[in-house]
């Protein structure tokens, strides 16, 4: 079921990320913070296994199977200074109770690594989470 909550480049939740294009430009690792939340007003998330038990969490996601980037070239984190002892391609727990509204937001810290890529921009990687309710 499809809720409110998405990706988006600003913490005020007013642009949403459009697609997962990850840019190899030579000077990686590449830091910046996206923010997952819902604009929308009195919205509370969960994890659809066990509501307000299990974690929501946010993972790399690989739509190519194999081709181009590698769900390993993405680290998340809570904070800057996370990313470094982040696990490459790990999920990332971000709670078990989100409320909606900018006030809400989770900025989530994502960090690109070149690896043995080409310099270039990839489509093939993107962010998903687990199984969600919205109530």
């Amino acid at each position: 079921m499809p809720t409110t909550w998405g990706f988006y480049s600003d913490a005020g939740l007013t642009t949403p990320v459009s697609n997962g294009a990850t840019l190899i430009d030579g000077e990686t690792p590449v830091d910046r913070v996206i923010y997952f939340g819902s604009a929308t007003a009195g919205k509370t998330l969960q994890a659809a296994s066990l509501p307000g038990t299990d974690p929501i969490t946010v993972s790399p996601a690989d739509s190519a199977g194999g081709s181009g980037a590698a769900v390993t070239n993405i680290k998340l984190a809570l904070s800057a200074g996370g990313l470094d002892s982040a696990v490459a391609g790990a999920s990332l727990s971000v709670g078990t109770t989100l409320s909606s509204g900018a006030g809400g937001a989770v900025p989530i810290y994502v960090r690109t690594s070149q690896g043995a890529l080409a310099v270039g921009i990839y489509n093939d990687l993107s962010l998903m989470t687990n199984g969600l309710t919205e109530t």
